[in-house]
């Protein structure tokens, strides 16, 4: 991320101040669409030691309020409040930049093979090559994750458990392939995710209908996966 600071005169912008600062690993994993609302809340911040709540004008090249609505379903409610916050104060105004920007001359060059898009008209979509409708003659597999206290001991038992399917008529089976204890430090959202990355290596280099009961399972592999691998896995904290 880069910025300038500049104070218009009678010769023109004069630069006052420059910044520069690198993504967090959780805004890399994120949509090149996206990462723009971090350099341009990281430019109004950085400059609040001199403007010093002083009219600002953020020329950005990259409609970033209509991307912040748009990636409510991408981003965290914490972060799309932060910038929120920090993108509507009383004395700040945010233009879209349409000449040459002088940060630009600071920031990486533009890759020939880059894509170049409108970011009035980006829409997150889902990147996964994961279908969501069963394949036909596919292996079946159920899985679930549960975590709970033991009302009378008090104690927490979390697992996760695998089940095959193989319809055959009147004559179904269902087959156990996985029962895993976990640590009882272990969420229900964690369980669901053994649950998955176990049925996913028991089918390894098959077609397989995986089904389950749980949402947040269901964004992560279908929505998410791909920002996790960008950011190298890490967690936002």
């Amino acid at each position: 991320m880069t910025a300038v600071l500049t104070q218009k005169t009678s010769m023109g912008h004069k630069p006052i101040a420059y910044y520069s600062g690198l993504l967090d690993p959780v805004m890399k994993g994120h949509y090149p669409c996206e990462q723009p609302l971090a350099a341009a809340a990281f430019a109004v911040q950085k400059s609040t030691t001199i403007v010093m709540g002083s009219p600002l004008t953020l020329y950005v090249e990259h409609a970033v309020f209509t991307i912040l609505q748009k990636s409510k379903s991408t981003l965290t409610t914490q972060r799309v409040s932060g910038y929120e916050v920090i993108l509507s104060i009383p004395s700040l105004q945010v233009v879209r930049c349409h000449t040459v920007n002088p940060a630009t001359f600071f920031a990486h060059p533009v890759s020939e093979d880059e894509q170049v898009h409108d970011c009035a008209t980006y829409t997150p979509e889902k990147e996964s090559e994961i279908g969501e409708d069963p394949i036909p003659g596919s292996m079946l597999l159920f899985v679930d994750g549960s975590s709970f206290i033991d009302q009378e001991t008090g104690i927490r038992h979390s697992g996760a458990a695998v089940v095959k399917a193989e319809l055959q008529g009147s004559s179904d089976t269902l087959q156990i392939v996985s029962q895993i204890p976990l640590p009882s430090h272990f969420s229900a959202q964690a369980a669901e995710l053994v649950a998955i990355t176990e049925a996913l290596q028991h089918a390894e280099g098959l077609e397989v209908t995986v089904y389950l009961d749980s949402a947040y399972v269901t964004t992560t592999v279908h929505s998410s996966i791909h920002r996790w691998e960008r950011r190298g896995f890490l967690k936002s904290d």
